[in-house]
């Protein structure tokens, strides 16, 4: 696939359609984990492996860098800044395709239980639709830097697709997490 710039504005309709897609990955995040208790919250599936705690923690780390770099670090989108806007709809959530975390989102204990990490999560991400919500201006045409090299510059409105679309992916990597054999007899073990 090809990035191709794009003139193209932003419309109601395209406003909305980031909203619903933050919603409905929320949503599906948050679900991912309900009814895990603390203690499987902190079961890893592997050595060096992350936990649902660790991936909540991720998230909410990384939802929280992004939304500064659209409403603190965007500027005027240069010409050259291509669309990618299908890319990223596609392949973000794709888990066959593993990306190391940058180091400020990765797990180290910022919250004390799975209950004030979902918390956290769900702040990070009504402060991220409320921004959608307010932004007056065409995010279309501002760009940020992603704090992935792999990224790059991306419009603000990539950006946003990025962070709902990382959610769906995380809420993926849970139903691994919940999938694995040390989860099942931790969660069997809870049952008796």
């Amino acid at each position: 696939m090809t990035s191709l710039p794009n003139p193209v504005t932003t419309s109601a309709a395209d406003k909305e359609k980031l909203l619903s897609l933050l919603h409905e990955t929320k949503e599906r995040f948050l679900a991912s984990f309900a009814g895990i208790n603390d203690e499987q919250s902190r079961c890893c599936p592997a050595e060096g492996k992350w936990s649902i705690l660790d991936t909540v923690e991720h998230l909410t780390a990384a939802e929280q860098t992004l939304l500064k770099r659209i409403t603190d670090t965007r500027r005027p989108r240069s010409a050259a800044t291509p669309n990618r806007e299908a890319i990223f709809l596609g392949a973000v959530a794709d888990r066959t395709r593993k990306l190391e975390s940058p180091e400020t989102a990765r797990p180290r204990g910022r919250f004390a239980d799975l209950g004030e990490a979902r918390t956290q999560f769900a702040t990070a991400r009504d402060s991220t639709i409320r921004f959608v919500e307010q932004c007056t201006e065409d995010p279309r045409a501002t760009e940020a830097t992603h704090p992935h090299p792999m990224i790059g510059v991306v419009t603000m409105y990539e950006m946003v697709i990025i962070m709902a679309k990382h959610a769906e992916r995380h809420a993926l990597q849970i139903e691994e997490i919940k999938n694995c054999p040390a989860f099942r007899a931790l969660a069997a073990g809870s049952k008796s």
